[in-house]
């Protein structure tokens, strides 16, 4: 192995790491919230918003779930019957593939953001 790689190489193995044990912590934080709230106060999305990273690409809307996961949410808003509301609303959540130093900040703002509601 190059010598000048290894240092970068035992940093990624330090940081996945890290990023195991904030989402052990994460799932922990999550389970012991009574009630999780609902996305912007709706009652049909569970799930909280982490702010985006300054200076990082866009990655949508990255919230974490009452399992304590982190996922994009896809919100949709769809034209509907005007018996219903005038419109109807789909909900999909995506897995996330993030680099891992920006998976160590967003596990610690969610760690943080449901540790203020507990």
């Amino acid at each position: 192995m190059d010598s000048t790689r290894q240092p970068e190489f035992r940093a990624d193995l330090i940081l996945n790491k890290t990023n195991v044990e904030l989402q052990d912590l994460l799932v922990a934080v999550a389970a012991a919230l009574e009630n999780f709230p609902g996305f912007l106060n709706m009652e049909t999305v569970q799930a909280i918003e982490v702010d985006p990273i300054a200076g990082f690409p866009d990655r949508g809307c990255i919230v974490v779930t009452p399992e304590g996961v982190l996922k994009e949410l896809v919100l949709s808003i769809l034209p509907g019957a005007s018996s219903i509301g005038g419109y109807e609303q789909s909900e999909q959540f995506k897995d996330l593939d993030l680099p891992p130093e920006e998976e160590t900040v967003y596990l610690y703002r969610a760690i943080k953001l449901l540790a203020e509601l507990g």
